[in-house]
């Protein structure tokens, strides 16, 4: 039966109650389909890039949900335009919050050597800072590593700055072994947590550490080769912990870069460039390297230049600019638990 044209509002009334009743309009339908298919085709690429699979469809699919609710807080938080710092997809893309810091951090930093009385016997030197510091450009830090899920960023650190000192030292630029210090450092956990400063404490009783080429890293601990822990190519003789303080921070990179604890959370799961200003409460999780500091030329901000070890997919190419110049322990407490090895 043909309708006519007063009954045609009543009929189109009568659809969109029963679309209301259904839960969506076909409009809604549609583009709610087609920006699933958009964020699927999105999903997809990612897991090709990071070559990322899973065991289950049904694990893919909570996989999915997760990836698509970071997009979506990802391209909110830049569409804002309001901070000093961009985000932006990487290989922590389809962890929430809980499963990045309970994989890629330590919970908590373990009891260190020196507090059971041994004490770095180095003084820490009153000298003066230049306005600026990039240890990178005098060819004095190895290229970016990847730690994997090991939590091991410790030995990374350790053995960083034992790296950078034996450049400025001796001239040599040689990438030590992280895969020693899981192995054979008593004080430390291996990938359970450790602290930079017991590995100093083992490098200086064992004589040093040998390369990474020698005793590749594996991202696990395995029993320790002491054939291999005795090649011995760069030695320290003692340690000094730095001064709580920005100020402190300052004077010790202007000589050598830093091991520093800092509070990994928040935006810098997909931090990808800028000068990070954001949040990050809670504790020392993660340890680090400083390894410079600067300004920002266009926004007149001044930063630390960090050194990670999660690959350089993450952030600047590995790196972290943090904002200087904050008050307190500086943003995440990147100048309260530091230390430098010394030849």
């Amino acid at each position: 039966m043909a309708l006519s044209s007063g009954a045609m509002p009543v009929f189109a009334l009568i659809l969109l109650i029963a679309f209301m009743f259904a839960g969506a309009s076909p409009a809604s339908e549609s583009v709610d389909a087609a920006g699933d298919k958009l964020m699927m085709d999105r999903f997809v690429r990612w897991q090709a890039a990071y070559e990322r699979s899973y065991a289950t469809a049904e694990e893919k699919q909570r996989r999915f949900e997760v990836y698509r609710r970071n997009m979506e807080y990802i391209d909110a938080t830049n569409r804002a335009g309001n901070l000093t710092y961009q985000l932006g997809e990487n290989q922590f893309a389809d962890l929430t919050p809980e499963e990045f810091l309970d994989t890629y951090t330590m919970k908590g930093m373990p009891k260190r050597v020196d507090d059971d009385g041994i004490k770095a016997n180095a003084s820490f030197p009153d000298v003066d800072a230049p306005t600026s510091v990039d240890w990178r450009s005098q060819g004095a830090v190895t290229p970016i590593k990847t730690q994997g899920t090991c939590s091991s960023c410790w030995a990374f650190v350790t053995a960083a700055t034992i790296e950078s000192l034996n450049k400025i030292r001796n001239g040599r630029l040689v990438s030590l072994s992280e895969q020693e210090l899981v192995d054979c450092d008593p004080y430390d956990g291996g990938c359970n947590r450790g602290h930079f400063t017991n590995g100093y404490r083992w490098v200086i009783e064992n004589g040093g550490l040998t390369t990474s080429a020698d005793y590749p890293y594996q991202g696990r601990r395995g029993p320790c080769s002491r054939a291999k822990a005795a090649n011995r190519v760069a030695s320290i003789s003692d340690y000094v912990r730095v001064p709580s303080g920005e100020a402190s921070l300052l004077r010790a990179v202007a000589q050598q870069p830093v091991a520093a604890g800092v509070q990994m959370t928040g935006d810098l799961q997909f931090y990808s460039g800028g000068v990070f200003s954001g949040e990050c409460a809670g504790r020392e999780n993660h340890g680090v390297t400083v390894v410079g500091y600067g300004a920002d030329a266009s926004t007149g901000l001044k930063y630390w230049i960090v050194k990670n070890s999660w690959g350089t997919g993450w952030g600047e190419r590995g790196y972290v600019r943090l904002r200087r110049d904050v008050g307190g322990g500086g943003m995440c407490g990147i100048a309260v638990d530091l230390a430098y090895p010394v030849m």
